[in-house]
This record gives C-alpha cells, structure tokens and sequence, in this order.
C-alpha cells in the first residue's frame, strides 16, 4: 500500500474507497500548517471527503466496503507524516460525541497494532470548546483558564459515550522513529 500524502511535505493526499453501494468516494487526508493554539506540536489531522468548497467533510456518514483498508491508509498517513516530522503530534477531533465513540471503538478494535507504533493520547470536552479559535466567541473568554491534560489511552479503560475523550493526540513511539 502506498501513502496517500503525496506532497512533498507530507501534509496532503487523497485515495479512494468502495462504499457498500457501489460508489466510489475521494477521501482527503490533511495535516494543518498551524500547531493547536492550547497543545504545543499538535497540528490537527482531518480526513474525510471533500465538500462543494474543496474542504473535508468530517461529518459525513460513509458505508465503506472494506473499512480495514481505509482505517489502514490514514494510518499509514499519520505514521509517514510522524516519521518525516518526529517533533510533532497529530490531534483528530472527534466533531461529535458519536463520532468521538467511533474513533475511540476503532482504536480499542485496533489496540495491539496501534501501540506497537504510536503513543495515543486522549484529552476531553474543552478542547473542542477552543478548536475554533479564541475569535468564535462575543465575549471574552479566559483561555489560560483552561488546562488541556492528556490521558494515555490504555487497553483497559473502560469509557462510555458520555464520558469520552473528543481529541485524540498520536506521536510515534520512540522504537517506531
């Protein structure tokens, strides 16, 4: 399999996947140009399929044939990406609470694989309060009021959907550089 990102930085790329209907979906993988405000070396990682405006839709429901393959091609991304940036994190947010729960059941499924290869982090609700920026919002808002602490996600949590971590942070492992 080969890597998506196809930049020379590495930060962007595109591959496509069957969905149950027969049709064939672009899905876009990007790594943001600018660190997370609150987490230093965390740069936000989106894929998903593009919208009318060019920009990936996280939100969209898809019904892949063979989810293994794609799970598998955005983690190759994030690994390639992680190799040629050992400095750096990747943060995912989940845009929902369901779709938070999705990425943290596939990581649980996954589990073996991924801590061989990465240190997976998660962090809760407020971070999605501040993903957007200190600029969404009327009134001011003490932003050094908030503390962003991670929890290493570990085979053994026990988490529910109302409890769940809605940013997920990747580094490679030492051994994995």
């Amino acid at each position: 399999m080969t890597c998506p990102l196809a930049t020379p930085d590495f930060k962007s790329g595109s591959f496509r996947s069957r969905l149950e209907n027969g049709d064939e979906v672009l899905l876009n993988i990007r790594v943001s140009n600018i660190a997370h405000e609150l987490l230093p070396n965390v740069y936000n990682f989106a894929f998903g399929p593009p919208d009318k405006q060019g920009r990936i839709n996280d939100r969209a429901e898809l019904t892949h044939i063979d989810y293994s393959k794609v799970f598998s091609t955005i983690l190759l991304s994030a690994f390639t990406y992680l190799e040629h940036n050992t400095n750096h994190y990747l943060g995912v947010d989940g845009s929902d609470n369901n779709r938070a729960f999705f990425y943290y059941r596939a990581m649980m499924r996954n589990f073996n694989y991924l801590d061989r290869h990465f240190n997976v982090y998660g962090i809760k609700y407020f971070v999605r309060i501040s993903r957007l920026g200190k600029t969404q919002y009327d009134n001011s808002f003490d932003f050094e009021d908030i503390i962003s602490e991670s929890y290493k996600i570990t085979p053994d949590q026990q988490i529910s959907q109302h409890s769940m971590y809605n940013y997920f942070v990747f580094g490679l492992k030492e051994e994995a550089n």
